[in-house]
C-alpha cells in the first residue's frame, strides 16, 4: 500500500507510522524479517527502504504471538520479587530486629558510661 502511494518502497519509519508502532521496534522487525528472507532491505547512505521479498513466507508467519507477552513476563517477575520479599520478611522476623536494636542501644549506653568514667577530657 505504501509502495503504491509513494511510488517507491517505504521506510521503516513510514511502516511504523502506518501501524502505530514505535519506529525502533519496526526497524528490529525489518532486520529480522530481512534475515529470514521475507523482506528485501534496500539500503543507501541516506535511508533504508523495505520491499516484500517472498509473499509465501509472509503468509506463513503466525498471526498471533506464540511466545510469552510482556505482561506475562512482568507478572512472572513481580511474583518472583514478591516471593523473595516474603522469604526475606520471614527470615528477618520483626521480634528479631527489635531484639538487635535493643542490644545495639545497650552497647552504646555501656560505651557512653565508660567514657564518663574516664574523667574529663584533657582538651577541656
Amino acid at each position: 500500500m505504501l509502495t503504491h502511494k509513494a511510488a517507491k518502497p517505504p521506510t521503516p519509519e513510514h511502516i511504523a507510522e502506518l501501524l502505530g508502532l514505535p519506529p525502533d521496534f519496526v526497524r528490529t522487525l525489518v532486520v529480522t524479517l530481512g534475515d529470514e528472507g521475507i523482506l528485501k532491505v534496500v539500503e543507501n547512505p541516506f535511508e533504508i527502504r523495505v520491499e516484500v521479498a517472498d509473499y509465501a513466507k509472509l503468509e506463513d508467519l503466525p498471526r498471533e504471538a506464540s511466545g510469552p507477552t510482556i505482561t506475562d513476563e512482568l507478572d512472572t517477575f513481580m511474583r518472583k520479587k514478591r516471593d523473595e520479599y516474603e522469604a526475606t520478611k520471614r527470615m528477618l522476623n520483626a521480634d528479631e530486629i527489635e531484639k538487635k536494636q535493643k542490644e545495639k542501644i545497650s552497647r552504646m549506653e555501656e560505651e557512653m558510661k565508660k567514657m564518663k568514667d574516664r574523667g574529663p577530657s584533657p582538651f577541656d
